[in-house]
């Protein structure tokens, strides 16, 4: 995977967190005390990797990051997504503890760098703050939980109909009836992650092509209207 130096940019006027979890918000007023700027990253670089301890929180403004476990025998598996909103890191640092799981970027990124002992030191002197990272850790258990229910319960079919809706809200080409979207993970990764083979994967997409859910052209898939996807009324996903 790349490590490349970040690149610095000020942040947009425009809040660029569209915070999945609203209580992430929270950070924007602490990132305007600390004066701490965004930086740009391309897809591939490793935020943090498994093993490492953890020394920064990564508030992920802008794109989306994979979580990655690496088994002993050097395979990688992708334990799960988080979009625009999210915390990366967060526990291992309020624990004191390696992380355990390697967090890449899956697209082109925007991220905040936050150091653990200046984060730390800001938590045990805020109780606002502090009842925050409590219910974004909170967040974080409920979305583990509702993962594991969707491998357990939801169909195939099903969960490649709500990843499709969960990119697109997060797509800028997003309109009222259409989106135009590309996947941040390669075709075998979005399999992986879906818990379904990469040929049953073309045998869906080939299935929600056929029913116009969806349409493919030059590399983008094109969804006539993102609401027709499968997916809960109000679920709330990083």
């Amino acid at each position: 995977m790349a490590e490349l130096p970040p690149t610095s940019s000020t942040s947009s006027k425009t809040n660029p967190i569209e915070a999945t979890w609203s209580s992430a918000g929270a950070f924007l007023p602490l990132i305007n005390r600390t004066g701490l700027t965004s930086h740009r990253y391309p897809p591939g670089v490793g935020l943090f990797h498994q093993g490492e301890r953890a020394e920064e929180i990564f508030i992920l403004e802008q794109g989306l990051a994979k979580l990655v476990c690496s088994t002993e025998s050097g395979r990688e598996l992708i334990a799960d997504i988080r979009l625009a909103g999210s915390l990366l890191g967060l526990s291992a640092v309020i624990r004191n503890q390696n992380h355990h799981l390697t967090a890449i970027t899956a697209s082109p990124c925007h991220v905040i760098r936050l150091p653990a002992k200046h984060f730390m030191d800001l938590v045990r002197a805020d109780s606002t703050l502090a009842m925050t990272v409590q219910q974004i850790l909170s967040d974080e258990v409920i979305h583990q939980a509702a993962r594991i229910a969707e491998i357990a319960c939801l169909s195939a079919r099903q969960r490649l109909e709500v990843f499709i809706w969960r990119i697109t809200q997060q797509s800028d080409s997003r309109s009222r009836n259409e989106s135009r979207l590309q996947l941040p993970l390669r075709q075998w990764e979005v399999a992986q992650f879906l818990a379904i083979t990469p040929a049953y994967l073309c045998r869906l997409l080939a299935e929600l092509e056929s029913e116009e859910l969806i349409s493919r052209r030059n590399g983008w898939i094109v969804v006539s209207t993102h609401n027709n996807l499968w997916h809960r009324v109000g679920l709330n996903w990083i």
